[in-house]
């Protein structure tokens, strides 16, 4: 059963840990810059279809 416990509580922490990566990547500075064209890019898009 202490093995059962153990492998748990490593694959808690294991996605715990990626959890934190992927929050430190999506919020890095040097993304940043390409989060704010997306978002302006949806904002300026004309909304009338093509014909």
């Amino acid at each position: 059963m202490g093995d059962l416990n153990l492998a748990r509580s490593l694959y808690t922490v294991g996605c715990f840990l990626a959890f934190v990566l992927i929050l430190l990547y999506a919020y890095s500075r040097k993304n940043k810059r390409a989060y704010d064209d997306e978002a302006r890019r949806i904002i300026e898009d004309k909304d009338t279809p093509k014909q």
